[in-house]
């Protein structure tokens, strides 16, 4: 039998591998440890390249870091005009968040014009939200829950084994609390 100690740790470690799974928004500091500056003469497409490496979901937020200079969300040809006229949004803070709140691409500029002509310009392309595992119930209530009725679109494989490991979490829990 386990001690009291052990069983804590175990139900710990279970409950922080059962929150892995679940993914939240996510915030990007723009540039990295460069931030929201104007980019070397030879890097003008550096923000290109950040932003080529990362996934950017619904919801999530970017931060951008800068001093003595703004941030403008612009429209496509806002962004490659460095034309700040028709921006839907500008932030001069220095420490600015911006959800991103629709899906496709978003424009962001320096209100600097020449910043931006030299490459401070980002253009992110927002996917769909991030996946949220399906909702599995407690161990105890699957002996009273009738027989599943089989579904017109059948989980993916891989869904299936997110739920499976899931449920399996949940019943080595239960295990752990009640022997």
């Amino acid at each position: 039998m386990m001690c009291k100690v052990g069983k804590a740790s175990l139900i710990l470690a279970l409950i922080v591998i059962q929150i892995g799974f679940v993914k939240g928004f996510k915030s990007f500091d723009v540039g990295g440890a460069t931030s929201w500056r104007v980019p070397q003469a030879n890097l003008t497409t550096f923000y290109d390249q950040w932003a080529s490496s990362k996934r950017f979901h619904l919801g999530d937020s970017l931060h951008f870091v800068y001093q003595n200079d703004s941030v403008y969300k612009v429209d496509k040809y806002g962004y490659y005009h460095c034309d700040t006229t028709k921006a839907s949004a500008s932030f001069t803070d220095g420490n600015t968040y911006i959800k991103l709140e629709q899906t496709g691409l978003s424009y962001f500029i320096s209100g600097i014009v020449q910043h931006c002509h030299n490459g401070q310009r980002l253009v992110v392309d927002v996917m769909s939200p991030h996946p949220t595992p399906a909702v599995v119930p407690p161990p105890e209530s699957l002996a009273e829950s009738p027989a599943p009725v089989k579904a017109r679109n059948a989980a993916s494989p891989r869904a299936k084994r997110l739920s499976a490991l899931i449920l399996g979490l949940f019943a080595a829990s239960a295990y752990v609390l009640f022997v």
